[in-house]
């Protein structure tokens, strides 16, 4: 028996197949195999039943019976307070509740009004007593930084340097000079390089 030149085909040779474009190789050896040959003999048979169907479409106003069913959401785009109105005017139970709620909230707006136009004294003494103990408590805050500053063991090197202005000048320049170098040195590692560098190829 004479052995089949070449492997048996493979999907994408079947492919190729029914487009009309086998590899010649792929062609000797359909041509000598029996198994491939049975296999293309197959999916002849196949694209012949699928082509043979009939073609289905839907029936005359299906779009309208499914979007008549479809049950759209609200938008986004709907306020809170269309919402509100909308519920509000839902029932008369729930207009009652909000007629109620509209009535107590403008009741305590006018009541606050009064109260205000009416107790003017109180409220300037109250306002009074507060700017005196915010001030207060801002005083002793301040009294405590400081405070806190003088007991540091550093605080006396400092007023040592602070008393003589040659030494505060140069110790001025110094920091000035450190902060520029930290200044330039950030700008040069945050700078965009300007060369290409080569990648090696993994």
């Amino acid at each position: 028996m004479t052995p089949v030149p070449g492997p048996h085909l493979t999907p994408e040779d079947l492919d190729a197949w029914l487009a009309g474009a086998l590899a010649p190789a792929a062609q000797t050896h359909l041509a000598g195999c029996p198994a491939c040959q049975e296999r293309v003999d197959t999916e002849r048979e196949i694209i012949a039943l699928i082509e043979g169907l009939p073609l289905m479409s839907p029936a005359a106003g299906f779009t309208d019976r499914v979007m008549a069913r479809v049950a759209v959401a609200q938008p986004l785009r709907v306020s809170t307070l269309e919402l509100l109105r909308r519920r509000a005017l839902a029932s008369r139970r729930s207009m009652a509740v909000a007629a109620s709620l509209l009535v107590l909230v403008a009741a305590s707006m006018a009541a606050s009004v009064i109260w205000t136009l009416g107790h003017q004294a109180t409220l300037a003494a109250l306002g009074g007593w507060l700017g005196t103990q915010a001030g207060q408590a801002a005083w002793l805050g301040l009294r405590w930084v400081a405070s806190n500053f003088i007991e540091q063991p550093w605080f006396a090197d400092v007023r040592t340097l602070a008393a003589s202005p040659g030494r505060l000048g140069i110790a001025a320049a110094l920091a000035l000079v450190a902060y520029l170098s930290g200044v330039l040195a950030l700008r040069r590692l945050l700078a965009l390089p300007t060369q290409r560098v080569a990648h090696a190829a993994v």
